[in-house]
């Protein structure tokens, strides 16, 4: 009984250990804040081949007229075919929590042969101070017409 309480206790804090920093499968490009309060660019990579399929070329923080914070990230194709993936942007408030994780849905995202696409996204609230776009590997469809 108290082995089983063990691995209960063990499989839960992995479950919550997994919940606050998601495996995207992916490559996660962000910026966030240092102790100083400066951004820092950040790139974690989950997914060794999409990393090398696709390379970042820039990385542009702004606000809007209303304040919020948005963020641009440039994503080149290094292949000669199309990249088939899914994107989404989270945004982190100053204190590091996620803001309103379950509001942006993946996005498909489709990088054609050596084409170079901004990913844009505008923070919900204006308590955004950091940002992580993660992308991972898409599945492929094929269209069948009768």
């Amino acid at each position: 009984m108290k082995m089983g309480w063990i691995l209960g206790a063990a499989l839960a804090a992995a479950l919550a250990a997994g919940c606050a920093s998601p495996n995207t499968a992916g490559l996660t490009v962000g910026a966030e804040t240092d102790e100083a309060g400066n951004l820092q660019q950040l790139l974690q990579v989950d997914n060794a081949k999409l990393a090398r399929q696709l390379h970042v070329d820039d990385l542009v923080v702004g606000q809007t007229k209303n304040g919020l914070m948005k963020a641009g990230v440039k994503l080149t194709s290094r292949q000669n075919k199309s990249i088939v993936a899914q994107s989404k942007f989270a945004w982190f408030d100053a204190d590091g929590n996620e803001i309103d994780p379950d509001t942006d849905p993946w996005r498909p995202l489709v990088i054609h042969g050596k084409e170079t696409r901004t990913i844009q996204g505008v923070a919900p609230t204006a308590a955004a101070a950091s940002f992580k776009l993660r992308v991972r590997a898409g599945e492929k469809t094929r269209w069948i017409i009768k």
